[in-house]
């Protein structure tokens, strides 16, 4: 018996590591604590803990080199960010955002079936000559991030690390500023 579970490698990984969190959160919830050590549980909780991070990296890593592929070119500048879509109620877009030929352009991770041609494609862009301003703090109540602001409108993005890595923000936007601005 063939046991297929989707047409591609990412699939079927995707895939099984959700059937691996699920049976592992299982074994933790369900099995009664005298069948199971509580030594027993602590490797259980990180296994859980690493297939979500697995699980993650499948569903919305672009890589570096994904990122060449597809601009065929190296950006002067990129980071790993989540852009808050104009729809309150949808999900964070994921990607990383690089700055490339004088914009900014986000790139996400593609479906599995378009992952042969393309490995991400573009999502969002915008020239970074258009950029009237930055702001860095909290984009959302449990989020830090940036906000580029082009005129009356906000763009936010999610980036844990973004008031420590004004530099890298600036440098992104071709903007030179002093050590003590930073």
């Amino acid at each position: 018996m063939v046991f297929r579970l989707a047409n591609s490698y990412i699939g079927t990984m995707k895939t099984l590591v959700r059937i691996l969190i699920i049976l592992d959160f299982a074994a933790v919830v369900f099995i009664p604590s005298k069948y199971l050590p509580r030594l027993a549980l602590i490797p259980m909780f990180l296994l859980m803990f690493g297939l979500v991070v697995l699980y993650w990296i499948a569903m919305f890593w672009v890589s570096k080199k994904d990122v060449l592929k597809v601009l065929g070119k190296e950006p002067e500048s990129q980071i790993y960010v989540g852009r808050l879509p104009a729809d309150p109620s949808a999900d964070l877009i994921r990607g990383r955002l690089c700055a490339v030929d004088g914009k900014l352009v986000l790139l996400q991770r593609n479906a599995d079936k378009q992952r042969k041609t393309a490995p991400c494609k573009e999502v969002w862009s915008m020239k970074i000559d258009d950029v009237s301003s930055v702001g860095f703090g909290k984009v959302l109540p449990a989020r830090k991030g940036f906000i580029l602001y082009q005129g009356d409108e906000a763009f936010k993005f999610t980036y844990a690390k973004a008031a420590k890595d004004k530099g890298i923000i600036y440098k992104m936007l071709g903007w030179d500023v002093s050590e003590e601005e930073k």
